[in-house]
């Protein structure tokens, strides 16, 4: 089955994201420093918290569009699961027996070699046994512990589903959960200046989430900000300088990235629209980049032009990223079609139903403001 292209920028947004936290983490893997725009997050972080706002816009959508549990989850674990379940093996089965300073029957004997496929239930592991050790970082495959937390934030958003949260009559008690959360992570706990924030403390990178309700609360406001999107960016633009001049440029960055993503991200602009139209490799690249970067490395040494090095990683990256879409991330989503219930029909025994039932435009194009918009169902 071909893939329903969007009439949107978000395919664009998810592949720039993803060349940033490549780019970023190339210069961290070959020992130099990362950039840091703005001074305070390196590129790479912009890149994941673009993502996570990005994903709640989105599968925010899902459910508004469907909100069914059991078809839910199952659309989120065939979005998310199929892909790490492959690159898991392929670092573990693949990579590493190429790689490792230890002997073949050393490596699939350790325990480490045993324990990586906790990713499976995504228990995130850094190590292989002998893989990578010539390397300034020996980390395998450093990007995909933001994958727990993004499945976390899915449940959270599914929890509110189903409390009647995401209803049209409960939207304002949405809108005071977020913000008082968001005053909570910048202002209360004060994740910028707070060294428990810090990796690899446990609160490390709970600033994700609130972008990711940003998306959520964006989307089920869009209605609202259409129609003042100058205003509501004057005012976010003030408040934010604001902040950066009380020493606050988390919340800063907190008040702005999201706004302007999903701004930009639902737009509809000539040939970035297009992004998408050979697939979306967006999370294959992310989830493959630090493995092929970590490689390219182990092969070439990491003494060598920064532009060399990404090129040649970037291209390792982008053909697995072809691969994991054609193979295995879209054959996963076509099983979409097959979950009880998803043409509308009536659900299967012992499915929860939402009070709002399945809309048809969780399988069509929908109209918003005169624009066609197909949902983007290859999102997580």
């Amino acid at each position: 089955m071909s893939r329903q292209h969007p009439s949107n920028n978000f395919d664009a947004v998810r592949l720039l994201a993803a060349g940033m936290v490549l780019c970023s983490h190339q210069f961290a893997l070959t020992g130099r420093a990362e950039p840091r725009p703005f001074g305070l997050l390196t590129l790479g972080t912009l890149g994941v918290l673009v993502f996570f706002a990005v994903s709640g816009y989105l599968v925010a959508q899902s459910w508004d569009r469907d909100p069914h549990v059991l078809r839910f989850v199952a659309k989120r674990f065939l979005r998310v699961w199929p892909g790490l379940a492959v690159v898991t093996a392929v670092a573990a089965l693949v990579v590493g027996p190429l790689v490792t300073r230890v002997t073949l029957h050393e490596y699939f004997q350790s325990p480490v070699t045993r324990d990586y496929f906790s990713q499976l239930y995504l228990g995130i592991r850094f190590l292989l046994p002998g893989v990578f050790e010539q390397n300034p970082w020996h980390v395998v495959n450093g990007s995909l512990w933001t994958i727990p937390i993004e499945v976390r934030w899915y449940g959270a958003l599914l929890l509110a589903g189903i409390c009647g949260l995401l209803r049209k009559r409960m939207r304002l008690v949405l809108l005071a959960l977020v913000v008082a959360y968001a005053i909570y992570i910048y202002g209360v706990f004060d994740v910028q200046h707070n060294p428990l924030a810090r990796f690899p403390l446990p609160d490390f990178g709970c600033e994700y989430g609130s972008y990711f309700c940003s998306g959520v609360v964006l989307y089920h406001f869009r209605h609202a900000w259409r129609g003042h999107a100058g205003w509501l960016t004057a005012v976010l633009v003030v408040a934010g300088a604001l902040m950066v001049v009380l020493d606050h440029g988390y919340a800063a960055l907190f008040l702005l990235l999201p706004w302007g993503v999903i701004r930009f991200g639902t737009s509809s602009t000539p040939w970035l629209r297009r992004a998408g139209r050979y697939g979306d490799f967006s999370y294959g690249i992310y989830i493959y980049a630090f493995m092929m970067q970590q490689l390219a490395i182990s092969l070439i040494g990491a003494n060598h032009p920064y532009w060399l090095g990404l090129t040649v990683s970037a291209a390792c990256t982008l053909a697995c990223a072809a691969l994991s879409w054609h193979l295995v991330e879209q054959p996963s989503l076509n099983l979409k079609r097959h979950l009880p219930g998803a043409s509308g029909m009536a659900n299967g025994p012992g499915a929860f139903e939402a009070v709002l039932p399945p809309s048809t435009a969780a399988v069509a194009p929908v109209r918003e403001e005169g624009v066609v918009v197909s949902p983007n169902e290859a999102s997580p």
